[in-house]
């Protein structure tokens, strides 16, 4: 994957501790958008994504807490079920050859 090149990824992290917790939280919402507790999604190049990371290094024990990024295939959908923890307004899309795709339908 190229270095300059924007990619979907998926940031979560698991914190022992909730004082290290909150601070972790703060900066992942700084660089990215909440999908469930602790699950992030961020649209960013690698050293952005990295950047984030090392960001909450700053704030976590290594021995207890996981901080993760994974980047995702932009040809992927996301398939979802349950309650939508986004505000009804936000919605992820896609660029496809024939515009824009939904990638998270509202759940019916």
């Amino acid at each position: 994957m190229p270095a300059s090149r924007h990619t979907p990824w998926i940031l979560c992290y698991d914190i022992a501790d909730p004082r290290r917790l909150q601070r972790v939280y703060r900066v992942a919402r700084r660089h990215a958008t909440p999908l469930q507790y602790s699950v992030f999604h961020m649209v960013a190049t690698r050293l952005e994504i990295l950047n984030a990371v090392r960001e909450m290094e700053e704030y976590i024990d290594c021995r207890y807490d996981d901080v993760r990024a994974y980047p995702l295939l932009s040809t992927d959908k996301s398939i979802t079920f349950g309650r939508n923890r986004l505000a009804d307004n936000v919605m992820f899309f896609q660029k496809t050859d024939f515009g824009l795709e939904i990638e998270n339908p509202p759940c019916t």
